[in-house]
Parts: structure tokens; C-alpha cells; sequence
């Protein structure tokens, strides 16, 4: 079964996920704010997006972020012909704290590359590898 889809530019295009990660500084509106409009400026200046590439941004917050949310920032910014969702994390014990992470779905334009991710500082923290947990009996 061949599917059809409505592509703005070709049917050469492919969809594509952009993950990002920041850490805010605190749980203000200010802060939050600050934080979802820099990450998400990184993803599509460093990736060469334009408005028509992007498809929809999927957010998700940690639990101690409970201010502000990511997609009314967004619509706030302009940003009203993006389909955009948010969703709270689990807190876990590697939690790390006052994160907002997306996954921004595109029509990847560039056929030569493949999308670069953006994860701001205080994202990358190390997490044990699932080869380096040992689980006791």
C-alpha cells in the first residue's frame, strides 16, 4: 500500500527528527521562556530549517518546571502553524533537573546531511549505559 502525502516541496522530501535538550536556569516564565526560544532558534539556525520545513515540535518538562509551558512560549513567539504538544517527564533518580527537551519533526530538505541535534549546557550530564547497570539477584 503506497501512501500519498501532501508534501510542500517534493516527494523527495524526508521526514526527519531534531532532538534538543536545555537546562533553565529556574522555574520562572521568564526563564522557561528564555530557554524554549534559544534552544529551538539553535535547532533551526544550525540545521538551515525554514518555517515550511517543520511539521510539529513535541516538548517534554521535568516535573520541577511548572511556570510556563513550552508550546504556549511558542505560540507566544509566533509560532501558531506548528501542531505543538508538551508532556511531563518521569522523575527518576538520574533526573537531571529543570530540563525542557523537544523532538522537532521536519520535511528535511537537505539530501547531502543528516540533522544535528542541540543539547545546551547542563543537558549532557552522564548516564550510566544500560552495558555499565548491573542489576542484583
Amino acid at each position: 500500500m503506497k501512501l500519498k502525502r501532501g508534501l510542500r516541496h517534493s516527494t523527495d522530501v524526508r521526514v526527519k527528527a531534531i532532538r534538543g535538550a536545555v537546562q533553565v536556569a529556574a522555574d520562572t516564565p521568564e526563564q522557561i521562556a528564555k530557554s524554549t526560544l534559544s534552544m529551538m532558534k539553535e535547532i533551526i539556525s544550525l540545521n538551515l530549517l525554514h518555517s515550511t520545513n517543520l511539521v510539529s515540535f513535541f516538548f517534554t518538562i521535568t516535573p520541577d518546571l511548572t511556570s510556563e509551558l513550552p508550546p504556549l512560549v511558542m505560540r507566544e513567539a509566533g509560532w501558531n502553524d506548528v501542531p505543538t504538544l508538551c508532556a511531563a517527564e518521569l522523575p527518576t533518580a538520574m533526573m537531571i533537573p529543570r530540563v525542557i527537551r523537544v523532538l522537532v519533526h521536519v520535511e528535511w530538505p537537505h539530501h547531502s546531511s543528516e540533522p544535528r541535534h542541540v543539547y545546551l549546557p547542563g543537558t549532557t550530564a552522564a548516564r550510566p549505559l544500560a552495558s555499565q547497570l548491573i542489576t542484583q539477584q
